[in-house]
């Protein structure tokens, strides 16, 4: 018995003597740097001790759910206390920089070398990136600071909405809405409760494998190969882009009366903000549309920090969520003519009346029938599938939609330049690419004759007008 206990003690000074000595004890300096209780640290300590020593981490009974659920209520308020502080002190600690970006809290939870690699890794500067992009300490320290307006919740409901429902409870009156708006520590908390603590789970994948803190039990690949970055999110996204050009495009009314330009119409792309979650995960969730009411705003996509997914095939899938949301958001903002037509409503309406469409064979209708009952009946996520197969497959000519998806698709998600002369001349194709031709060319003259107009002679256009023209020549 002696000579196992002294076998164990020899294994864990080997572990302390592989990482920097910052990390050891980190959990001890976590929180003792943390304002919260000693009797909330010390229970923490305690039920991070029993699910340490847990055989099967993933495991859904009702004692491993007790303890993983234990940990998890003080874990947000221990993240939140250290952030402030960091945010404050301007702490470069890189123990705190490994908790607030990777959810690293105990050196014991990690094999050395996977500790090692953090360790190295949150040393890296943040690389430029042409979207917005945000490791989620980056994201909070703008939502405390002012900088960024706080995300929606559960509900959909944004910081502003919830004093709203909040004032008609009688919880709040018009008074108290100033130092509501204001008050920092209320916008971090709603930003840690709602896109922190359910993002989070989203990312995960697997609800019943979810915990908030990084393990080498959720680690499934070499962390610096798992690791998402800016320089791969931009990549993927310049992919997708160059088969669905428009895919971050929206109409908007552009107003600039001292140059003459008042309730023009025009195209605009506005690339979404990209915040990452610590957390290593397999999904990416397109968590709202637009930030606010401004119809010119950008949208909010998280994803996990770490993943052995595709990540191509993630952020084609977040991107026919926004696709799908965006459209309605706006086709219930500037019309509200049902005879006018939309994505959502097309799409829709074609899956409302398949069994009547004369266009769609028996089989298709069959297939339609099949994949109804795989989302059960969710029509944003069969419109993703849908989506998933446009890109992936469609774009390379490879016939996989039926015939009524793929006008739908062509008329709203056209494929780019390069890839309509590949298929123009394909028999399936050459029809709807013809048509959209002919609408690109004859909108480009239209407006380039209406901005001949609208501009002086020799005065270069207006950027957002040169946007607009652009985008007719895609």
């Amino acid at each position: 018995m002696s000579e196992r206990i002294h076998q164990i003690t020899n294994e864990m000074l080997e572990e302390t003597v592989d990482i920097p000595e910052e990390l050891i004890n980190s959990t001890a300096k976590i929180l003792n740097y943390a304002d919260i209780s000693k009797e909330d640290a010390f229970m923490f300590k305690i039920n991070l001790e029993k699910f340490r020593m847990l055989a099967d981490k993933s495991l859904v009974d009702k004692d491993a759910l007790k303890i993983r659920d234990a940990i998890s209520s003080t874990f947000f308020d221990i993240y939140s206390s250290v952030l402030k502080k960091v945010s404050v002190e301007n702490n470069p600690s890189r123990l705190y920089q490994m908790f607030l970006k990777y959810a690293y809290i105990d050196e014991k939870l990690l094999e050395p070398n996977q500790t090692r690699v953090l360790y190295e890794m949150v040393a890296k500067p943040n690389t430029q990136a042409q979207c917005s992009f945000y490791n989620l300490k980056d994201w909070l320290e703008k939502i405390f600071s002012k900088e960024e307006e706080p995300s929606v919740n559960e509900f959909g409901l944004d910081y502003y909405e919830v004093f709203r429902e909040k004032k008609k409870r009688g919880e709040f009156l018009d008074k108290d809405k100033h130092g509501y708006d204001n008050n920092a520590d209320a916008r971090l908390s709603h930003e840690i409760n709602n896109l922190f603590n359910i993002g989070q789970k989203l990312c995960c994948g697997q609800m019943s494998r979810y915990f908030p803190i990084l393990h080498s039990g959720m680690i499934s690949n070499d962390l610096s190969k798992a690791l998402v970055t800016s320089e791969m999110i931009e990549e993927s996204l310049n992919r997708i882009l160059q088969v669905d050009f428009s895919a971050f495009h929206r109409e908007i009314v552009c107003n600039m009366p001292e140059k003459g330009i008042k309730k023009e119409l025009i195209m605009k792309s506005v690339l979404p903000d990209l915040i990452l979650m610590p957390i290593f995960g397999s999904r990416a969730v397109m968590w709202q549309e637009l930030t606010g009411r401004v119809k010119s705003s950008p949208g909010r996509f998280i994803l996990p920090i770490f993943t052995d997914e595709d990540l191509d095939n993630l952020m084609i899938e977040v991107i026919a969520r926004f696709r799908w949301d965006l459209s309605k958001n706006m086709f219930s903002y500037i019309r509200n003519d049902g005879n006018q037509s939309s994505l959502t409503a097309d799409y829709s309406n074609y899956l409302q009346f398949y069994r009547k469409n004369g266009d769609l064979s028996n089989d298709a209708k069959e297939k339609i029938k099949t994949q109804i009952a795989k989302y059960r009946n969710n029509v944003r996520e069969i419109f993703a599938s849908d989506y998933y197969t446009w890109i992936n497959y469609e774009s390379q000519g490879i016939v996989r939609l039926n015939k009524v998806v793929r006008e739908i698709f062509f008329k709203y998600c056209p494929f780019s330049k390069t890839i309509r002369a590949d298929l123009e001349k394909h028999p399936l194709y050459n029809q709807y690419i013809i048509q959209y031709e002919k609408w690109r060319i004859k909108h480009h003259k239209v407006i380039q004759a209406h901005y001949s107009q609208l501009v002086k002679p020799n005065v270069p256009l207006d950027a957002e007008l040169e946007g607009n023209l652009a985008f007719y020549n895609m």
